[in-house]
């Protein structure tokens, strides 16, 4: 039952369409985490629990203290933005932990993988039945986001897990569970056919580029792979040329997704037009390299990626603003230095080699062989493990093959007392959860005043006890209009919040910020960068400082040294 139950709130984690600002992903996390603890209640519901712990989870340990260390040096800029990372990598040790637990059942490794499966392959399909909705233009609201058919050059429907690349994941989640069912008999060949071409039909319209990479590198795991322990028949039914002629199947739909767009009516993009144009992602890998650079032994601190990509900016070529690199290991090599990085890489490596490459084959090892890779891949090109939704499944299945590779007896608890964690946790949520909502009630308050009504003005103060205050430094900072003789300290305020929150607008009111205050040399960096940033929203910058400078010599002094309109 726990199990089952911790599987359908995955479900309901990938599935439901609300994605709230500021953390759209809060409520698909919070699901998956209120799976994870309502596994460990039935935990304490037996007469003598046992609980593995898999040595995995110091390396997470290790993580948390390194961030701790961070936090009492002071070497973390704005510490509140380290609290939600910090409980989900708790949550990642507690997932390692069920998974071992599980595994250690007498079938338990079966059901485990049974319920993940079935899972993520319900997931992944109804996700590509949502997005042919979204395709066909339908309003669904509230059961289906609604994407505008003219709303991007091309249509990248993404279901509702609302970013297409996450999609692409659990669509390659869902291939390794169908593989799985498969392999074990839980799937006829007719049905894992048609649900592995329609999985790949809804790949091929997130047009995400991870999919040119894993499906290949799936044929090499399950047509070249060591043959498992369940009968030459059905290994035989899973054939090289069965896996070749699904990887060729997508690559045509790939290739022909222009075609198929003028026949269903929508847009879609060529492989020219995906592959060719401004890299954004190299140049975050750039500037994670530089923040790497800079500071080698202990990183920018945690989370700190977003902040000083503003400060470097100026310094590198067009991009985007991100709060992270895109990239797994150069996001740690910048945020934690570059020793940490290597040494938990490595051990991460070895640890895989020595869990889902070693032993001997397995239906279950090769399940998770198959996730494992996808998100691997998915971490070279995003960091797809900052959701919830995702870490917790992962480190479920790792719990579950470390204890394949390593079996333990596991430590007895006393059941009043995971009891008493259990009900924290649920009242830790529900605490975060209304802080949360108190946030998100501002933001539309905020939206309300901007829009030029009246707005209660209560609602924006900073409680005194919140674990989220630096959305209500960015509701201040809002609000601050620039002006001739303002003081060092309001300045300071200004550069700390602007380079937590590097949108658009508020570099720009950085930037008239210096101008007004004789900080001319401040002000022409602080508009680079929001052209470095901000490529797409800087045309209509540049023209309001084109008529600023009309009316006033301090901006035309900086307006003269700003970046053709057109800048790339």
């Amino acid at each position: 039952m726990a199990i089952a139950i911790f599987a359908f709130l995955l479900i309901c984690s990938y599935a439901h369409p609300f994605h709230i600002h500021p953390y759209r992903t809060y409520y698909h996390d919070i699901l998956s985490i209120l799976g994870l603890v309502l596994a460990f209640a039935f935990l304490a519901a037996e007469k003598a629990p046992r609980l593995q712990v898999p040595a995995i989870i110091y390396l997470f340990v290790s993580l948390l203290c390194l961030i701790a260390i961070q936090f009492v040096v002071g070497h973390l800029e704005n510490a509140a933005d380290v609290i939600l990372p910090l409980l989900y990598i708790v949550a990642l040790v507690a997932a390692i932990i069920m998974g071992a637990t599980w595994a250690a059942k007498e079938g338990g490794v079966t059901l485990l993988c049974q319920a993940l499966a079935v899972a993520q392959l319900f997931a992944g399909l109804f996700s590509v039945v949502l997005q042919c909705i979204q395709l066909s233009g339908l309003y669904a609201w509230p059961f289906v986001m609604y994407i505008a058919t003219n709303a991007q050059p091309f249509m990248r429907p993404f279901a509702n897990v609302a970013q297409p690349n996450q999609l692409a994941l659990l669509l390659c989640f869902a291939l390794a569970s169908a593989c799985y069912l498969y392999k074990t008999r839980k799937m006829p060949v007719w049905l894992a056919t048609v649900a592995v071409i329609f999985l790949l039909w809804g790949l091929t319209l997130t047009h995400s580029r991870i999919g040119w990479v894993i499906v290949p590198a799936f044929v090499l795991i399950c047509g070249l792979g060591r043959q498992t322990n369940t009968g030459n028949a059905i290994e035989a039914r899973l054939s090289l040329l069965f896996c070749i002629a699904m990887a060729l199947l997508y690559a045509g739909m790939v290739a022909g997704l222009p075609l198929l767009g003028d026949i269903f009516g929508f847009s879609g993009g060529s492989i020219a037009e995906h592959v060719g144009g401004r890299s954004e992602r190299m140049v975050l890998w750039s500037q994670a390299w530089r923040m790497a650079t800079e500071h080698p032994w202990f990183g920018v601190g945690w989370f700190g990626f977003g902040a000083e990509q503003v400060r470097i900016a100026a310094d590198l070529t067009s991009g985007t603003y991100a709060e992270h690199a895109h990239n797994l290991i150069l996001n740690f090599a910048a945020e934690l230095g570059c020793p940490f990085t290597l040494v938990f890489m490595v051990t991460l490596v070895w640890w895989f080699v020595q869990t889902c490459i070693r032993p001997a084959a397995h239906p279950a090892i090769q399940f998770s062989r198959l996730c494992f890779v996808a998100v691997m891949v998915h971490s070279m090109v995003e960091f797809p493990l900052w959701y919830a939704y995702v870490l917790i499944p992962v480190g479920v299945l790792m719990g579950m093959v470390h204890q394949m590779r390593w079996p333990a007896a596991g430590v007895r608890v006393v059941p009043s007392a995971l009891s008493i964690l259990v009900i924290l946790s649920l009242l830790l949520m529900a605490l975060i959860s209304m802080d949360f909502q108190r946030v998100v009630a501002d933001f539309q308050a905020l939206r309300t005043e901007q829009a030029g009504y009246s707005a209660p003005q209560a609602p924006m103060q900073k409680p005194a006890l919140t674990i989220f205050p630096q959305f209500f430094e960015y509701f201040t900072l809002t609000r601050i209009n620039p002006h001739e003789g303002m003081s060092a300290k309001e300045i300071a305020y200004l550069e700390k919040w602007g380079a937590r929150f590097g949108f658009v607008h508020i570099i720009n009111k950085l930037a008239e910020v210096y101008v007004l205050n004789g900080q001319a040399n401040k002000a022409e960096r602080a508009m680079l960068s929001l052209q470095r940033l901000h490529p797409t929203a800087y045309a209509e910058y540049w023209d309001y400082w084109k008529a600023k400078s009309a009316q006033d010599e301090r901006y035309q002094a900086v307006f003269v040294t700003m970046p053709p309109r057109d800048a790339p």
